[in-house]
């Protein structure tokens, strides 16, 4: 496993806003391609992958190998917010659309696609979403509203909830809730026989953040294991990243942290067309020059600008996901 990491420094400007950063850390929900429900005879000729903690853009091109024409159905899932994890502990940047929290747009041969959505709760495997709403709470969490809802239910509406299971009071004052919320676009589109149909779509990931110490360098071991495993957090990086934060003294006038972004995608949610990708490209995107960047990648990556890496790879069959760790200076206390 080829990686990234410190060698490739780069920012002391915010990629993320200050803002909420008096939690200690807020969790990265990854989301990844298209899904296609009839993909037997349709092959990714090409995939064009753009990554960085505040954008994912990908253009594919899909050519249908058949001497039929094929109507199906394109999907794109959005994260699962599980409620009960996240009113417990921050989620990492979302936008203030409840619905389309990730600002997901699409286009579909130079042709802006207005997909259908649909939002869903769910608890232990059953749809909820009927009583959810006839409680008159929103489904989804990142709704402004939401808070504000299950903080002043009314005994009924704690009945409907409650009696659901959907719902308790067991860990605090306040009504803890319990649903998973999925969220799925999704559009028909046809696949002219032996054509290429190109798709292209973006959205901001849910990218999550927290601070970077002195101990994840040098103290918990666990900590250690944590970005080693997941990042390829390596020693040239621990070499890069002590020359930030520094020795005590150092430490103490800096912060002695770095701030971390967490971005992940996942490179093999679809993955169900005919053959691997045919052409595959990578661009990876620090943002800052001075941020350091590392994740796990099997494959070489070349530096192509300031802050962008990238990698291509033909008849490629993805067998790990997209990881990102980007790690910037802390502001000056």
């Amino acid at each position: 496993m080829s990686k990234l990491t410190g060698a490739l420094i780069a920012g002391t400007a915010l990629l993320l806003s200050t803002q909420g950063f008096a939690d200690d850390s807020s969790a990265a929900l990854g989301a990844g391609g298209v899904v296609l429900t009839q993909a037997a005879d349709i092959r990714m000729a090409k995939e064009d992958l753009y990554v960085s903690p505040k954008q994912v853009r990908i253009r594919f091109e899909f050519v249908n190998d058949s001497a039929k024409d094929i109507d199906t159905v394109v999907a794109f899932p959005l994260p699962d917010l599980d409620t009960s994890e996240y009113t417990e502990s921050p989620l990492g940047t979302v936008m203030p659309d409840p619905v389309n929290f990730v600002g997901f747009a699409v286009v579909a041969d130079g042709r802006r696609i207005v997909p259908q959505v649909e939002q869903r709760a769910f608890y232990e495997g059953r749809d909820v979403t009927a009583i959810v709403q006839s409680a008159g709470v929103p489904l989804n969490l990142t709704s402004p509203k939401f808070g504000d809802a299950m903080d002043h239910l009314s005994p009924r509406q704690r009945k409907i909830l409650e009696g659901a299971g959907l719902s308790d009071s067991e860990s605090g004052e306040a009504e803890h809730p319990h649903w998973l919320v999925r969220t799925k676009f999704w559009w028909q589109q046809k696949f002219s026989a032996g054509k290429t149909v190109v798709l292209e779509h973006s959205y901001q990931p849910v990218t999550g953040q927290s601070f970077f110490t002195s101990y994840d360098l040098a103290g918990d071991p666990k900590q250690q294991s944590y970005w080693t495993t997941n990042y390829c957090l390596d020693a040239a990086a621990h070499s890069a990243i002590a020359a930030r934060i520094g020795g005590k003294v150092a430490s103490e006038e800096a912060g002695g942290m770095m701030q971390a972004f967490t971005t992940d995608y996942i490179l093999m949610s679809g993955n169900n067309w005919k053959g691997p990708i045919g052409h595959f490209h990578l661009t990876l995107d620090k943002l800052k020059p001075d941020n350091i960047l590392s994740l796990c990648w099997d494959g070489a990556l070349k530096k192509t600008g300031a802050t962008t890496f990238e990698a291509t790879r033909d008849n490629f069959a993805p067998k790990s996901d997209i990881r990102l760790l980007v790690l910037e200076n802390a502001p000056k206390q």
